[in-house]
């Protein structure tokens, strides 16, 4: 199962998503909204973590999650 990445800056009205390359180093896949109805529905099931000070960082199963189909 691969992983994805959601990170957003504290406070912030988007975040990035990235997704294993093919050399397993996460990839850019796109920014999200995070008032989107789907974005809200992953930060209520998964655990978010303070990373670099300000920013926020989610890990999430990349095939199970329709995120990443928008």
């Amino acid at each position: 199962m691969s992983r994805a990445i959601l990170r957003w800056p504290d406070g912030g009205d988007w975040g990035h998503v990235a997704v294993p390359g093919e050399t397993g180093l996460p990839r850019f896949a796109g920014f999200v909204r995070m008032a989107d109805p789907l974005v809200l529905e992953l930060l209520t099931v998964s655990t978010a973590s303070r990373v670099d000070n300000d920013f926020w960082e989610v890990h999430f199963a990349a095939e199970a999650n329709e995120l990443l189909a928008v």
